[in-house]
């Protein structure tokens, strides 16, 4: 019992920093898009 709760938890984890990753790479990437247009803007 101890070990299979062991192993969800470890698969839990390594989930989870996947998702935040993937989701951290999505929002930098639309962070960068939008400063970029927003200096873009300014410089014109």
């Amino acid at each position: 019992m101890m070990v299979e709760l062991f192993v969800l938890g470890c698969t839990g984890v390594v989930v989870f920093l996947h998702g935040a990753n993937f989701f951290f790479h999505i929002l930098s990437q639309h962070l960068a898009v939008r400063s970029l247009s927003f200096l873009g803007f300014v410089g014109w």
